[in-house]
Formats: C-alpha cells, sequence, structure tokens
C-alpha cells in the first residue's frame, strides 16, 4: 500500500503530488495551494516511507489507481520528473479518473546510452546520497524547512544502488504508451530551458497530443518546482482554476 502526506481540507478538490526520485518534498513550494485544494504527496518508490522500495512501474500505476478509485472521486495530478512519467501512465491507461494532468519535466524519450551511463553511476550514486551532510545542503538549496532536509537525509540511507538505478532502467518510453495519443483531459507540460536535450525533445512528443499545452519555462533547470516556484506557482494556479471551473 502506498503512504501519502495530506495537506488541506478533503472538503477541497483533490490534487496527487508525484514527486521526483527520491525528493519526496519536490512540491514543497507548491503547499501553498492547500488553501485551496486537498493534496495527497504519494511516497513513490525510492522516497518517503518508501526510499528503500524499488521501482517498478507497473505495480506503482497498479497501486495508484487503486487509491483513486478508493477516493470515490476524480482527481487532478501533478508530477514531477520520475513521479510526472508516473502521471503520463496513469492518464494514458485511465483518462476517466482524472479532471487534469500537469507533467513537470517529463523523459519520455529515453536514450539507451544515457540510460547505461546512469546505470553505471548507481553504486557511486547511491552512495553519495548516504552522506547526510550533502542531502541536507541539497534540501537547503531546494528551499525545504529544516526539517524536510533531515527527513530527506534519513530517507536517503535507505536508496541501494538497486533502487537507484531502477529509476532509469525503467524510464518511460512515450511510444510504448500508444493510448497517450487518445487522451482528451485537459494537460499541461512544463520543462526548463536548462535541461537536458531528451527532456526538450520529451516536451515537443507530449504536445502531440492536442489537448496537452506545453510550456519552456526560460533560464530554469530541472527543479525548477523548488527553485523558481515564483514563475511556476501562477501558472499552475490558473490552469488548475480553470480546469475545475474555480475562481483564482
Amino acid at each position: 500500500m502506498l503512504h501519502y502526506d495530506e495537506y488541506g481540507s478533503p472538503n477541497h478538490p483533490t490534487i496527487l503530488l508525484l514527486p521526483g526520485a527520491g525528493a519526496l518534498d519536490t512540491f514543497n513550494q507548491q503547499y501553498v495551494f492547500a488553501d485551496s485544494y486537498h493534496l495527497l504527496v504519494l511516497h513513490l518508490p525510492g522516497s518517503g516511507k518508501a526510499s528503500g522500495v524499488v521501482y517498478d512501474p507497473h505495480k506503482t500505476t497498479q497501486e495508484l489507481l487503486e487509491l483513486i478509485q478508493s477516493l470515490h472521486q476524480k482527481v487532478g495530478v501533478i508530477g514531477h520528473s520520475l513521479g510526472a512519467q508516473i502521471a503520463v501512465r496513469l492518464v494514458s491507461e485511465h483518462p476517466e479518473f482524472f479532471h487534469f494532468a500537469i507533467f513537470l519535466s517529463a523523459w519520455v524519450k529515453p536514450n539507451p546510452q544515457t540510460i547505461k551511463g546512469l546505470c553505471a553511476l548507481a553504486k557511486i550514486s547511491a552512495k553519495m546520497l548516504h552522506w547526510q551532510g550533502l542531502v541536507r545542503l541539497q534540501g537547503w538549496y531546494w528551499h525545504y524547512t529544516s526539517q524536510q532536509a533531515r527527513t530527506m537525509a534519513d530517507d536517503s540511507k535507505r536508496i541501494s544502488a538497486e533502487v537507484y538505478r531502477s529509476f532509469f532502467v525503467h524510464t518511460l518510453d512515450l511510444s510504448s504508451l500508444p493510448a497517450y495519443s487518445t487522451v482528451n483531459i485537459p494537460m499541461l507540460a512544463l520543462c526548463g530551458s536548462r535541461e537536458i536535450k531528451a527532456m526538450k525533445e520529451s516536451l515537443a512528443l507530449l504536445a502531440e497530443n492536442p489537448h496537452c499545452r506545453t510550456i519552456q519555462l526560460r533560464g530554469v533547470n530541472h527543479d525548477f518546482p523548488m527553485r523558481h516556484a515564483q514563475t511556476l506557482n501562477p501558472l499552475l494556479r490558473q490552469f488548475i482554476a480553470e480546469n475545475l471551473k474555480l475562481k483564482i
């Protein structure tokens, strides 16, 4: 069973927040949306209470679908990085469960050589995640609270090389999801202009669905949800409000 943290009133529209790999509080700068929405922050494999769990995309997707069904309502979904890949899977398989979807830096065009290189670094990368001082410093850079940074450092100790490798071995290839092209819910995809070429190519692929609006944010890197909320949050608020027919 997937664990989740909850922000805001259950009486408000529910939005699932799917964080990036190993960073439960990816959306720490978006928790302010709890003033208008009911936010569920999922502990996905590799993060939070599931930080020691190897990522299996099919198992994770199924568990999320079961959670959504248990809510007995349509939801919105926002994912970043690995979480955005999962969000693409979810809406492609069951668009009827969603009001809208937002994909932040969804890598959906894997390059075999890049994947091979990242997997080769898994052992040393996982070891670095066990250096608590370094992880807490990363949290500070991402504007985490002291508690969020400490929690991430504690969680990261459970990320093994196998867990780290699973983030990349299972990178989503959009061509394996032909149903994506027929999804007709409102979708928004964003990435930063300073991200890798593959991320920008992925943005172009997502844009091939006419219901997916795409934006490339100037001058920002992969961590823009944490580092550039002043630019991102107004865009998210407007899109969500428009597609839930609410006042901004």
